[in-house]
């Protein structure tokens, strides 16, 4: 009878922990937005930063990030996927277009890019790339 109880003090615990494991797995993928509705991109001091807003179609999204995709060799498009981890599935929220924004930075676009597209589930959005003047010199005063 001690050797049963002692298999299900371990057992027990052993199943909560695989179910728990389980669960935490099954929403570790990030999934893109419902859609994209603005996007700035510029170059700031040699990195190109991206600034995109759009909505999810419920609450509880978290981490929202904007995801580089391999560059397309002669493209001048570099393409952006704006993703957000969803909530759970058994998760009560609200079902309501909510808005949602992110900032990312990256290295220098390829050469001959000139503008950003960032895809959303329904949408992508475009935006030239901007390019930012370095600051001026002050001015010397000559004496």
């Amino acid at each position: 009878m001690k050797g049963c109880t002692l298999r299900r003090t371990i057992l027990v615990p052993a199943i909560f922990a695989l179910a728990a494991a389980t669960a935490t797995a099954a929403q570790a993928e990030p999934k893109l937005i419902y859609k994209v509705d603005k996007v700035t991109a510029a170059i700031i001091r040699n990195r190109l930063v991206v600034n995109a807003s759009g909505a999810v179609n419920s609450g509880g999204w978290t981490l929202p990030r904007l995801h580089l995709l391999p560059h397309k060799p002669e493209a001048d498009t570099e393409v952006i996927e704006f993703q957000a981890m969803p909530p759970l599935a058994d998760a009560v929220v609200i079902q309501a277009l909510l808005p949602i924004s992110t900032t990312a930075v990256f290295p220098l676009p390829h050469y001959g890019v000139t503008q950003i597209k960032v895809v959303g589930e329904t949408n992508a959005v475009m935006a030239p790339l901007q390019t930012t003047p370095p600051p001026a010199a002050p001015a010397s005063r000559g004496r």
